[in-house]
C-alpha cells in the first residue's frame, strides 16, 4: 500500500494539480473568514475588484515570505496595491495579506501529493481499477482520511503571515509594509487573523471621535477651509495607507454621530454658501453619513453658533428632544442624488432610511422617486421612447417629454417641526 502510493505521488507536478489542490485547501479554511467581505485565493490584482470592499489575498505559494527572503511577497503586495491590472488601484487601503512560510511550502507540497496519490488509488478501487479486498479498501479510505486531517493542518501552519501596506504620512511618499505572525496552534485562521488585524489597528473595528477630529486636524482643517465632506474623508481612507482602515462605513458613521453629540469634536452642516453653514448644527447626534455631510472645526462651529444662534423652535431644540415631552408623528426627507452614483447612493437610502421606517410599528411610508432632466437641446428620438417606455413598464405614475407647469399657489406647506431636510 505505502510503495503504490509513493510511487504515484511522482505523477503530480507543482504548477498544476499540486497548486489547484492548494487552492481548494485555503479555499476551505478562509471559508468561514467572516472579517473580511471577500477573499482572493492566488488572484491576479487585475481580477481582484476595485472598491469600497474590505479583502483578504491570499498569495501564491511562489510569492512566500521568510526572514532572509522578503522580497517576493512584499513586491507581490506593492503590486496589487498600486494596480488594478493595467489601470491604477484606488482604494489599496482595503486589501490585507496572507502569505506562506517559505521554510514549510515543501512539507505542504508533499502532503497535497501524499493526498491526491490516495485518493487516486480510492478512486481507482471503486472504479475496479484497482483490486483490493474490503479490509485493503478501508485502509486505503483511513489513509486517505488522515492525509486530508494532516494536510489541513499543514496548510493553517504555512500560511502565517499577515502583510499589511503602510505609510508613516502624506510627505512619504514610499509604502511600507508590515509583516505579523499567526498563531498557528491558537484557534481558528479566521479568529487569529482578526485578533492580529485589530490588535496592531491594521483594521478599526469601533473609533472613538477623538480620533477622528485628530485625523481631520492634522490632515484636512486648515485656516481656510474649517470644514470637510466626511464622505470625502470616508474615499480617502480607501486609498491613503496612513489614514485609517476601515472594517466597514458603519465603523466611521458611529464615531461621527458620538463626536457630533459633543461640542468638542466637530459641528455638522449639509451645505456651505456665501459664508452660511445650512444645516448647521453642534451638540447634535441627529446626523447621517450621507454625500452633503461636513464636518466643522469644532472652534468655528462654536463661532458660527455664536454669530448665528437658533431661530426656529426646532432649532433651539435640543438633541434629546424625547425627554422634554416633545413628540414627532411624521417624518419627510428629501436628498439630492449624484447622478454618477445614484444606484449606490439609493440603494443607501433604501438601506438605511426606508429600512429603518418600515421597522416602526404602524408606520405607514411612502416613497416617491422625481426625476427631471434637462437637455440643451431636444433629446433624441431613441431615449425619448426608451425612458417612456421603460418608465410605463416600471408604472411611473407620469413621465412626460416637454415642459410641465405645476401651479402650487394651493400648496400646504409642512411645519417646520414636522419636516427634515436633507438638502
Amino acid at each position: 500500500m505505502r510503495r503504490e502510493m509513493e510511487e504515484r505521488k511522482q505523477r503530480f507536478e507543482d504548477k498544476n494539480e499540486v497548486r489547484v489542490r492548494m487552492a481548494a485547501v485555503l479555499k476551505k479554511l478562509v471559508s468561514n473568514v467572516s472579517f473580511f467581505d471577500s477573499a482572493h485565493i492566488f488572484t491576479p490584482h487585475g481580477d481582484v475588484p476595485d472598491d469600497s470592499a474590505l479583502r483578504l489575498i491570499i498569495l501564491a505559494p511562489e510569492q512566500f515570505y521568510s526572514c532572509d527572503e522578503t522580497r517576493l511577497a512584499v513586491d507581490a503586495v506593492l503590486d496589487h496595491v498600486r494596480n488594478h491590472g493595467a489601470k491604477f488601484r484606488h482604494c489599496g487601503n482595503r486589501l490585507i495579506f496572507l502569505a506562506p512560510d517559505h521554510s514549510i511550502l515543501i512539507q505542504l507540497r508533499d502532503c497535497i501529493r501524499i493526498t491526491l496519490s490516495w485518493n487516486s488509488i480510492v478512486e481507482d478501487v471503486k472504479a475496479k481499477h484497482l483490486v483490493a479486498d474490503n479490509f485493503q479498501t478501508q485502509q486505503y479510505i483511513k489513509e486517505l482520511q488522515s492525509a486530508e486531517n494532516e494536510l489541513l493542518r499543514v496548510a493553517r501552519e504555512c500560511y502565517k503571515w499577515v502583510l499589511c501596506p503602510t505609510q508613516d504620512n502624506p510627505k512619504v511618499t514610499k509604502l511600507k509594509v508590515k509583516v505579523f505572525p499567526l498563531n498557528t496552534d491558537g484557534g481558528t485562521l479566521e479568529s487569529e487573523i482578526e485578533q492580529v488585524c485589530i490588535n496592531n489597528e491594521l483594521v478599526i473595528a469601533a473609533w472613538s471621535p477623538i480620533y477622528l477630529r485628530d485625523n481631520l486636524k492634522k490632515y484636512y482643517w486648515k485656516s481656510n477651509k474649517p470644514a470637510v465632506g466626511a464622505m470625502g474623508f470616508w474615499d480617502d481612507t480607501h486609498h491613503h495607507p496612513y489614514l485609517p482602515r476601515f472594517k466597514n462605513r458603519s465603523v466611521l458613521e458611529q464615531a461621527i454621530v458620538e463626536g457630533a453629540s459633543s461640542r468638542d469634536f466637530f459641528g455638522t452642516a449639509y451645505v456651505y454658501h456665501d459664508g452660511k453653514f445650512d444645516g448647521f448644527k453642534l451638540c447634535d447626534a441627529n446626523v447621517q453619513l450621507d454625500n452633503t455631510l461636513l464636518l466643522i472645526q469644532p472652534d468655528v462651529a462654536k463661532a458660527y453658533e455664536t454669530a448665528h444662534p437658533p431661530t426656529t423652535p426646532l432649532e433651539r431644540m435640543p438633541s434629546n428632544s424625547s425627554s422634554s415631552g416633545l413628540t414627532f408623528h411624521t417624518f419627510h426627507g428629501n436628498v439630492i442624488i449624484n447622478t454618477s452614483t445614484a444606484k449606490k447612493h439609493m440603494a443607501q437610502v433604501a438601506e438605511e432610511i426606508i429600512a429603518v421606517l418600515t421597522k416602526e410599528p404602524k408606520a405607514e411610508v411612502s416613497v416617491t422617486l422625481e426625476i427631471q432632466a434637462k437637455f440643451q437641446s431636444s433629446a433624441s428620438e431613441q431615449t425619448k421612447r426608451a425612458v417612456k417606455e421603460t418608465a410605463r413598464a416600471l408604472n411611473f405614475k407620469n413621465a412626460d417629454w416637454g415642459v410641465k407647469v405645476t401651479d402650487n399657489s394651493n400648496a400646504v406647506p409642512i411645519e417646520p417641526s414636522n419636516r427634515l431636510n436633507f438638502n
